[in-house]
Order: C-alpha cells, then sequence, then structure tokens
C-alpha cells in the first residue's frame, strides 16, 4: 500500500490580548494573569531569587499592570545585565560586581588593563578610587590565605616574625599604595630605611629577609590573580650585597674568667648562669639556648644535653656531652636559688623571640659592665675552638650539630692544650 505524505499547514498563533477596566492589553512576556478563588483575576510576576522561586502579584487593573511590567522590565535588566549569575548572587555580590564593572573602565581611562575583583569584594570601597588593591590588602591577603593555611591557623613563632615585619615595618611605609604604584624605588627606599640594634642601618642579612618577604606576597598575589605579573615591583631587585664575613673571634680564657667572675659578684644574674654555661661550655646556638628547657639537661640522670629536631637548627636531634666545670656552675646556680624546673626555659619570655632578646639585653649589660666586646656568635666560637683542642674534632663537630669541614672552615681557632685545660677549669672555685 503506497503512504502518500500530506503538507500540514501551519497556522501563526493568535495574539492573546485581555480586558482591563474595558482596555483591550497585551500582557508581555515575563506578565502573567492569574485566577483566585471566586473568579478573582490577578497579574503576576515571578522569577528566581537565589536559588528560590519567587512571585509578586498585582490587582487586576491598568494601574496595576504598570507596576508588574516596570518590576518586569527591571528583571529582565537584570537578568541581561548579570547573566547566568542572576538569581544566583546576592545584593552585595551584584554591587561588588557592578563596582568591579565601574574598576575596568576607570582603568582603562587611566591606561590600565587590569582591576582587582578581590579590592572590589572587601568591604570600605565604596569611596575608594583606585584601580588596584593596596599593599595593605595584599599583604593581609597572603598572611590570612597563604601563611596561616600552612599552619593551620596557629600563630607559630614563625608566623608571629612574619606578622611583625609586614605589619610594623612594611605597611606603614607602603600599605597606603595601590599595588600598580609601587615602584622599585620605593621598595629600596623602605629597605635602605630600617635600622639595626644599634641605630644603624640594617644589615644586608635583615634587607634581604624583608625583600624575600616582599617577593613572597607578590609572587602569591600575582598566583592568585589579585594583580598582574607586569605590576610586581621587586621582580627584578636582587637581595643587597652581603659584606664579607669577617672572621669569627673568639675570647680569651681571661676574658671568659672575667664574665663568669662579673656574673658571681652579682646575685641578680645567677639566673643567667645556666645559659652562659650551655654556651660557653657546651657551644649551643643562641637559637637551642633560647628554645631548651631544664628537661631536657641531665636527660636520664646523664651528664648529657639533649638538642631536639624541633629545637636544632638543622633538624636534627643531637646530645651534647657536658664537662665538669658546666656541671659545677649549674650546682652553683642550684644552690644559689636558681628554680630550674623541668618545663622551665633557662631565659625567661613566653616566645622564643622574647628570651632570645632577653638574652641580647644581657649580654649588652655584660659588655657595659666588664669592658669586654662580644663579637656576634662569640660565644659559640669560642666554644668550638676549646672543645676542639679538648675533645677532637670528630665529637666536638658532633656535638656542635654539623660536620668536620663547617668546624675547620668557620669555627675553630688555634688554642693550645694548656689553653684548652685552663678554659675547662673555669669553675665557681676559680674564678
Amino acid at each position: 500500500m503506497e503512504v502518500v505524505a500530506t503538507k500540514v499547514k501551519k497556522t501563526k498563533a493568535k495574539t492573546k490580548f485581555w480586558e482591563i477596566e474595558e482596555q483591550r492589553v497585551l500582557l508581555p512576556k515575563g506578565v502573567s494573569m492569574e485566577t483566585w478563588r471566586g473568579g478573582v483575576q490577578r497579574l503576576a510576576v515571578k522569577w528566581n531569587e537565589h536559588g528560590k522561586s519567587r512571585r509578586q502579584t498585582f490587582p487586576w487593573t491598568l494601574a496595576g499592570l504598570e507596576e508588574a511590567k516596570a518590576l518586569n522590565e527591571s528583571l529582565r535588566r537584570e537578568a541581561k545585565k548579570y547573566g547566568a549569575d542572576f538569581g544566583c548572587i546576592t545584593d552585595d555580590e551584584k554591587r561588588a560586581l557592578d563596582r568591579y564593572r565601574e574598576y575596568i573602565k576607570e582603568a582603562q581611562a587611566h591606561g590600565y588593563d587590569y582591576a582587582s575583583a578581590y579590592e572590589v569584594m572587601v568591604s570600605g570601597l565604596e569611596n575608594r578610587k583606585t584601580t588596584s588593591p593596596d599593599f595593605n590588602t595584599l599583604a593581609r591577603f597572603y598572611f590570612d590565605k597563604e601563611l596561616m593555611s600552612k599552619t593551620d591557623g596557629e600563630l607559630t613563632e614563625h608566623a608571629e616574625t612574619v606578622k611583625n615585619r609586614l605589619f610594623n615595618y612594611i605597611c606603614p611605609a607602603i600599605g597606603s599604595k595601590p599595588a600598580h604604584t609601587i615602584t622599585e624605588n620605593d621598595v629600596e627606599e623602605f629597605l635602605d630605611t630600617l635600622k639595626g640594634l644599634n641605630g644603624k642601618r640594617a644589615s644586608a642579612t635583615t634587607r634581604k629577609q624583608y625583600l624575600n618577604l616582599l617577593k613572597s606576597v607578590f609572587k602569591f598575589s600575582i598566583k592568585r590573580g589579585t594583580i598582574p605579573a607586569k605590576y610586581n615591583p621587586v621582580a627584578n631587585l636582587n637581595p643587597p650585597t652581603k659584606k664579607k664575613d669577617a672572621e669569627p673571634e673568639i675570647l680569651t680564657v681571661d676574658e671568659v674568667k672575667r664574665i663568669f667572675s662579673f656574673v658571681k659578684a652579682n646575685p641578680k644574674f645567677y639566673k643567667f648562669i645556666p645559659v652562659l654555661a650551655v654556651g660557653f661550655f657546651c657551644g649551643a646556638r643562641v637559637e637551642e639556648r633560647a628554645k631548651i628547657t631544664y628537661r631536657d639537661i641531665f636527660v636520664g640522670g646523664r651528664d648529657e644535653i639533649y638538642i631536639s629536631a624541633t629545637v636544632a637548627k638543622n633538624g636534627h636531634a643531637r646530645y651534647i656531652r657536658t664537662s665538669e666545670n658546666f656541671r659545677a656552675w649549674i650546682e652553683f646556680a642550684k644552690a644559689h636559688g636558681v628554680t630550674m624546673n623541668p618545663s622551665e626555659h633557662l631565659l625567661a619570655g613566653n616566645t622564643a623571640k622574647q628570651r632570645r632578646d632577653a638574652h641580647s639585653k644581657f649580654l649588652l649589660t655584660l659588655k657595659e659592665k666588664t669592658g669586654i666586646i662580644l663579637p656576634k656568635n662569640c660565644i659559640r666560637h669560642t666554644a668550638a675552638s676549646f672543645m676542639s683542642e679538648m675533645k677532637g674534632y670528630t665529637e666536638t663537630a658532633n656535638q656542635l650539630g654539623h660536620d668536620i669541614a663547617v668546624l675547620l672552615n668557620h669555627y675553630r681557632r688555634a688554642i693550645t692544650k694548656t689553653e684548652a685545660e685552663a678554659y675547662f677549669n673555669i669553675t665557681p672555685d676559680t674564678v
């Protein structure tokens, strides 16, 4: 049987008009008619907001129709303006998006092709006129989103140091500047303003630490899209040239005797005897002296000091064998009222930084009272030199926490056997 195809004639749908107050009207798309109980007719406008369906009704009057049209037109404009985001974002997010678009126009008008979305999304932008976030924003963004995330929100000693450098030194200098206006000169001028403990220009090491922190902040900001790479003012800055390290200096036997003699003669300084003894006769680093507790001394009743992996600079735990004169000074301090509770540190302070500061302050007092010059790290250098002669290179290197090559290149100095014996005979009875 042959099937014959027939052409279906399409007819154009007729436009539907409604009668309101005896006037023939057309309801625009988005405005509909609802019939309520009792045959009451209402006008309705429906839309989605934050994932939920919403509607608003108006009277079946010409005035109601105008109100419905006005709302419908407003919603259509927003849908066109925000696209797929319409109905999903909050009013604050819409306001931020509007402001972001204004920033883009402003940036382009001033020759910039970028405006920061992050700056727009944070509070307090209504009266701001800038085309990129200021450094205060970058610093806070880096500290909160990068540094603190690595510590699981814990304000560690390192985080505390970074926080101090960022918000007490860097931000007061360049914090209010929009990121795209910060130049290499701004950074170099800031680094030159840093001061050391003596009020002079900060060391090259200190300035390098601040520069590296700035590099980290800008690198993270670029990675997260907060600023574009071309506005990185530290990208081509090299660390300050460090002066050639002077040869480490050590103290003589007589100078060390004078130091312990002064402390022995002044009871108010007895509390510093343990930390001096750990430094001069055991060679512990300044950082280690600030972190070890009395629990770490004479561990298990043995004549040893335990430097844990978290305390040691290189992250490797080690033991330091104590000398007879070290033990004599510890007994002297204990006999003269120095409390040595296992949980207590050798220095006073809630943080390692506070204890290091207390250590530095005490050394300045020693310098003033005894007239003995105390070069940087001279206590450890002195200990390493005398220990090398008394205990040999291998044992000394192990107890100091490095290898023999470092000991011979950086710490050991020519010491005679007689001097070494005299050094380790510095006791409370001989000074």
